[in-house]
This record gives structure tokens, sequence and C-alpha cells, in this order.
């Protein structure tokens, strides 16, 4: 049976390849969500960002200054009760 050393996947995390790979994965991924999310009608001012960490992370995120981010990507309750599917840009965009 294989043993896995303790701290492996921190040092593997950090890896200069392991690194950039985790940013072009985030920055295809941004794209993709960007080319979804432009396919829908009232979106306002909602948009795809890319934030990257100091070491190792990178997000996408979808932002809306009107807070409507959430109830977008995953669905919500009009006010006349009808269920509002989400558009699941993010969702779609990493094949989740």
């Amino acid at each position: 049976m294989a043993k896995v050393y303790d701290g492996t996947d921190d040092f593997v995390a950090h890896l200069p390849e392991v690194r950039s790979e985790v940013r072009k994965v985030a920055e295809q991924g941004a794209a993709r969500a960007t080319a979804i999310l432009a396919g829908h009608k009232h979106t306002g001012a909602m948009h795809i960002e890319v934030t990257h960490g100091i070491k190792t992370d990178s997000f996408v995120s979808l932002v809306d200054p009107d807070d409507g981010a959430v109830a977008a990507e995953f669905g919500h309750i009009s006010e006349s009760g009808r269920a509002v599917p989400g558009i699941n840009v993010l969702k779609t965009a990493f094949d989740l």
C-alpha cells in the first residue's frame, strides 16, 4: 500500500507548474462564464471577475453590484411567487 507523507499536498500545491495551471484553469473558466453570461438577457451590470491568491488559489466570481448574483446563479422566487430557475453560469463554465 502506498504511503503519503504529511505535507505532500502543500508541497505539490506550491509547485510553480501547479500554481500556473490553477491560474490557467481559472482564466479559461472565466472566459467560458463570460460567454455564457453574455447569452442571457437582463443581467444588468453583472460580470465575471477572476482574483488570484498570493500563493496558490484562484477565484472566479459572478459579481453584481445590485446583489443579484446568487439569485441569478441558483434561481429565486419572483415577487409573483413564480420559481425562476438559475442560469448556472459558474456551474456550467466549470462543468460542475
